[in-house]
């Protein structure tokens, strides 16, 4: 008996696409469970009193509880053998994966702007694609087309490809278009074309 696992997250794709794709991908045993009170109970009983959180059974009943989604990625890919193959291939994989937690986390402040204060989403939106995202996002789309497998790095699916896919996927429009980064986009309809992964998009809606 191998182990099963529960991602504890809202019913959103939000910060659990990347990690509930892994689990998908990975062939594991896996349910999702929903917050019902959670500022008045659920939050306090959670490693860090934040969301996702991945509490992994083991055949001997014993229980391994993680928080942070960026830890339980990692967690997950490297039992899903989504880690690379080499001491190089990971912290490839992991540098390319860092650099799309800041355009994450300096969009995010851009997003909220969109329903609130429209004029000024568009004139910051510019800002973020011209000094956040172009920079970085240049260097990604030169990367996949140097390593010309169709993946971050090596000849195979990592982590990354699948996080990747999951901020595009997610924040769309937010993260620039096809003509700007025609590899990446590629690789996006590439990874989302595998069923375990496309079950998991379809889950929920995508937000505009």
């Amino acid at each position: 008996m191998s182990s099963n696992y529960e991602i504890f997250y809202f019913e959103l794709h939000g910060l659990a696409l990347t990690t509930r794709a892994l689990l998908s991908i990975g062939g594991f045993e896996w349910n999702n469970r929903f917050p019902k009170n959670w500022k008045e109970e659920e939050k306090a009983t959670t490693p860090l009193g934040k969301l996702p959180v991945l509490t992994e059974t083991r055949a001997d009943g014993s229980k391994f509880v993680l928080a942070e989604s960026n830890a339980i990625n990692r967690y997950i890919a490297r039992k899903a053998g989504l880690y690379g193959s080499s001491e190089d291939e990971t912290a490839l994989i992991d540098q390319f994966y860092e650099s799309w937690t800041e355009i994450i986390a300096k969009g995010l402040p851009v997003m909220r702007l969109k329903g609130s204060e429209p004029e000024k989403y568009t004139e910051q939106l510019a800002i973020y694609h011209e000094t956040v995202v172009g920079p970085i996002l240049a260097k990604h789309e030169e990367a996949l087309q140097k390593n010309g497998t169709g993946y971050y790095v090596g000849s195979k699916l990592s982590l990354v490809d699948v996080h990747a896919t999951a901020i595009v996927t997610g924040l769309g429009s937010l993260v620039g278009d096809e003509s700007s980064y025609p590899h990446l986009w590629k690789l996006a309809q590439n990874v989302r074309s595998l069923d375990a992964v496309k079950a998991e998009v379809e889950r929920f809606p995508i937000r505009p």
